[in-house]
């Protein structure tokens, strides 16, 4: 079967190359497929034209040409016209449109690119497979997108668990991969909607929960593989899992050298920069950012000192080994909404740039991160 050659038309369209359904030396019969944004079904993404085609009549013109001389909406009454289908013209027929619906589902239900190119027989096997499950998108709208939640759960928990590795044993690994694949954006879109309908949320209790509950945000600051080691981390303590001293919101290390980091959380409200010019064109960081510094390089001296204190190592709550060499800190502060002119901007990133140690990264530009990450497992970057 022909590959199928896609050239993007609209936001909502996609047109495919033609296929010869009937070849012949001077007429022929075509189907003109195109993939579209179904808005009342996206179950049905596929649309198309059997078209007659001449060849040119002319020596200078051996192109194929659309056969229009006869109109269906001309018909008179009485008359009628009839276009069989051999057996193997209805197969391949069959098989091209059920492979442009694998290209559409396999694709998130969204449109290829334009230049894209599918072997069809891989994805009309697919589309079987998609089409005997109900369709992912199907399924959710006859059961409901809670009861498929709690149909996931059910999965999860731990009585389950060996008749769940049963059924996964018999999956594929590039199975097993789009389910992980799926099941990590969708966590990401999570996070994004979290963040687009609090992103004014003013409660630091409110946020040093959800990102708790979301750690790999702030995982993707980091250019290190690290990992969370705890929350409201005492620093002023024998080790971190005393009572009292000080508190760090968060606690991570570096998983190869064991290494810490310290992050502190505030809002996405608070100033980052006075309101006031400190000279022209020069703006001073705000109280609660320059306190903010203060804070977290309060947490890493009383760190270092306790971990000093033996021999810069001791043992996180899961029993690992971490260490402290002039801990890198992290605060995730305010919103670039506020740097609304070009003097704010540049003293802000002045600022920040200057410091040793310590990163400040705001709320919009930690999600835009994820974002971007949601981009690239989507194919939209």
């Amino acid at each position: 079967m022909p590959r199928a050659k896609i050239t993007t038309t609209s936001a909502d369209t996609a047109a495919v190359e033609p296929f010869v359904i009937r070849p012949g030396s001077n007429a022929r019969l075509v189907f003109k497929p195109q993939i579209v944004n179904n808005k009342a079904d996206e179950t049905k993404p596929v649309r198309g034209e059997l078209v007659w085609q001449r060849r040119g009549g002319s020596k200078q013109n051996d192109d194929w040409e659309d056969e229009s001389t006869f109109k269906l909406n001309r018909m008179k009454a009485g008359t009628g016209i009839k276009l069989e289908l051999k057996t193997e013209e209805l197969y391949q027929l069959t098989q091209i449109v059920r492979g442009l619906y694998g290209v559409f589902w396999k694709n998130g239900n969204r449109l290829p690119k334009n230049g894209d190119e599918f072997d069809l027989p891989e994805y009309a096997k697919l589309a079987i497979e998609l089409d005997s499950f109900g369709n992912a998108a199907q399924l959710l709208k006859q059961i409901g997108e809670d009861s498929f939640k709690s149909w996931v759960q059910l999965l999860s928990k731990r009585e389950n668990a060996s008749q769940v590795l049963q059924a996964l044993a018999g999956l594929n690994l590039s199975d097993l991969s789009e389910i992980n694949s799926l099941a990590g954006i969708g966590i990401l879109k999570q996070a994004l909607t979290t963040w687009q309908n609090h992103s004014t949320n003013t409660s630091e209790e409110y946020w040093q929960k959800t990102l708790s509950e979301n750690s790999f945000v702030l995982s993707q600051v980091f250019s290190l593989p690290v990992v969370l080691i705890a929350e409201k981390a005492h620093v002023g303590g024998k080790n971190i899992q005393n009572t009292g001293g000080k508190l760090a919101d968060y606690l991570f290390k570096n998983e190869l050298t064991e290494h810490v980091l310290v992050v502190e959380i505030k809002t996405p409200s608070v100033a980052l920069l006075d309101s006031k010019e400190y000279r022209q064109d020069v703006f001073a960081p705000s109280k609660e950012l320059s306190g903010a510094i203060t804070q977290i390089a309060s947490y890493k001296l009383k760190l270092s000192k306790e971990f000093d204190s033996l021999r810069s190592e001791t043992l996180d709550k899961a029993g690992e080994r971490i260490r402290i060499a002039e801990p890198m800190c992290l605060i995730v502060i305010g919103n670039t909404t506020q740097l609304d002119t070009p003097a704010k901007r540049d003293s802000f990133e002045l600022f920040r740039r200057g410091l040793s140690y310590t990163q400040i990264i705001t709320f919009d530009e930690l999600f835009r991160k994820i974002e971007v990450l949601l981009n690239l497992l989507q194919g939209q970057a």
